[in-house]
């Protein structure tokens, strides 16, 4: 059992509190029956999702016309592994490993041939399939654009490739509209890849190794890994809009903690170092959540609120905890300027 918690940006109802307001105390999230433990949570442009231990997908915002969590129908006849949240798009991995999209796909983000060309456009009811050929394990999906990690460890992509975000040469087409292996990335690679993440427009990708790789924009140094990070194991990743979040560790356990290292934009502070390990961290479109020691921080971009101060940019971290029930932290969640907290009351901290 895990109850969510959302703060931030609202405007479209994507917090899934019930109403169209910004809010910088967390709100807990209505439609998610108390019965489902949350494994994952995510947010798009003004939209999000969040994936149950089941395989259910709920969501709310602008795709769904919804200011509260529920399951599309559409959603409903398959058991889901993963979700990832676009602009204007999402895509779900069902346990077959078949890759499904919905949403708007005018850059080829649905893997539609006919979408791309604008010939057709999708509404948010039309379920469409991502032909590949291969069994999918996870999804990530950034502004315009989207990867996918196969059983293999190889990496699909597909949709806009304006700056090389999906390791594509860069031509006078800025999408690619069906999705394609990352060929220089199968070549270069020493171990199999085992996590994907996307920024606004760019990808990182994390070996088995823990070697970080990285393609598309550089504007802000986002691809330029930290000499710190690359003598280290990283063992988890996060991307921001425009930075980049890698948690490095010594142990194997099961939870394992982790340090911090962050890079790239840091025009609201959201790149600033935490001094502690951390259990769970996440960035959002331009700010950071992270646990420590049963305790929640946030900084960075903050105009919605969805860091909790009334300050447009928290320049350091700040601990949120007391505006939270006193219950376990589960997992952290968000997006464009919008966070979201799951706790489980039921495991004592």
């Amino acid at each position: 059992m895990t109850l969510l918690y959302a703060f931030g940006s609202n405007g479209n109802g994507q917090l899934g509190v019930g109403h169209v307001d910004d809010i910088n105390v967390p709100q807990r999230c209505i439609g998610i029956p108390e019965t489902e433990s949350l494994v994952k949570v995510v947010g798009g442009g003004n939209h999000a999702a969040a994936l149950t231990k089941n395989g259910h997908v709920y969501m709310t915002g602008d795709i769904v016309k919804s200011t509260q969590f529920h399951r599309p129908l559409w959603l409903q006849d398959q058991k889901w592994i993963d979700v990832a949240c676009g602009w204007s798009f999402t895509l779900v991995v069902s346990d077959q490993g078949r890759v499904y999209g919905f949403g708007t796909g005018r850059s080829g983000e649905l893997g539609n041939n006919a979408s791309a060309n604008n010939k057709t456009l999708t509404t948010a009811t039309d379920l469409v399939t991502i032909d590949l050929d291969t069994k999918i394990v996870s999804v990530a999906c950034g502004w315009r654009h989207a990867i996918a990690l196969d059983e293999q460890g190889q990496v699909y992509g597909w949709g806009w490739n304006r700056h090389g975000q999906l390791g594509e040469i860069i031509s006078q087409k800025p999408y690619i509209q069906a999705p394609r292996l990352i060929q220089f990335i199968s070549q270069q690679q020493k171990s199999p890849i085992v996590q994907i993440a996307c920024g606004h427009t760019f990808s990182m990708l994390l070996a088995q190794d823990g070697t970080l790789y990285g393609f598309g924009s550089n504007k802000y140094g986002q691809l330029d890994v930290l000499e710190n990070v690359k003598k280290l194991t990283t063992a988890r990743i996060s991307t921001g809009w425009h930075h980049v979040a890698a948690g490095t560790t010594s142990t194997e356990k099961e939870n394992p903690l982790f340090q911090l290292y962050a890079w790239g934009r840091n025009d609201h502070a959201q790149t600033v170092s935490f001094p502690n390990t951390v259990n769970q961290f996440v960035c959002g479109s331009e700010h950071m959540l992270v646990v420590h020691d049963s305790k929640v921080y946030a900084w960075g971009w903050n105009e919605h609120g969805n860091c909790t101060s009334n300050k447009e940019s928290v320049l350091k971290p700040l601990e949120i905890t007391g505006l939270l029930p006193n219950h376990h932290i589960a997992l952290l969640g968000a997006g464009c300027a919008t966070s979201w907290i799951a706790m489980d009351p039921f495991i004592v901290k």
